[in-house]
């Protein structure tokens, strides 16, 4: 019986090491996969927060434009006064056409000006948007990578 007893010890003493280890194994995994939720989590949070910061940026930028617009506006209609005074100062024909001609340019001139200068700011608000969803985004491709 001593022997039965031997190979009953050593059977028990082994289950038991294999349950420890299987304990062991599990409780590395359930902490590596709460590890890995957690990180996912504050991901999906730092996401959020980035577009809320895009979303924020972008519509102070088409504030701004709109703003800009709105003054570009005002003062096309204050100058439109004096620029129909010019039209009517003019005592020939030759001095209407005149007249004409510079108002058609200096109003072209003065609406590609104002084009090129609501373009510009309309890049910058694009740029200064995305730099939070690009921030996040690269974020992302080095929790990847680190896999």
């Amino acid at each position: 019986m001593s022997t039965t007893r031997k190979t009953a010890n050593k059977a028990a003493d082994a289950a038991k090491d294999a349950t420890e280890e299987a304990t062991a194994s599990l409780n590395d995994g359930v902490e590596r996969m709460t590890l890995g939720m957690s990180k996912m989590g504050s991901m999906g949070q730092e996401n959020v927060e980035a577009f809320m910061a895009s979303a924020s940026t972008f519509a102070k930028g088409m504030e701004r434009i709109a703003q800009e617009n709105v003054e570009f506006f005002k003062s096309q209609v204050e100058s439109s006064s004096d620029r129909m005074q010019s039209l009517s100062k003019a005592r020939t024909p030759q001095e209407f056409f005149e007249a004409q001609s510079e108002l058609l340019r200096s109003s072209m001139e003065r609406q590609i000006d104002q084009t090129n200068k609501v373009s510009d700011m309309m890049i910058s608000t694009a740029r200064d948007a995305a730099q939070p969803l690009s921030k996040r985004y690269s974020a992302m491709i080095e929790a990847m990578q680190q896999r």
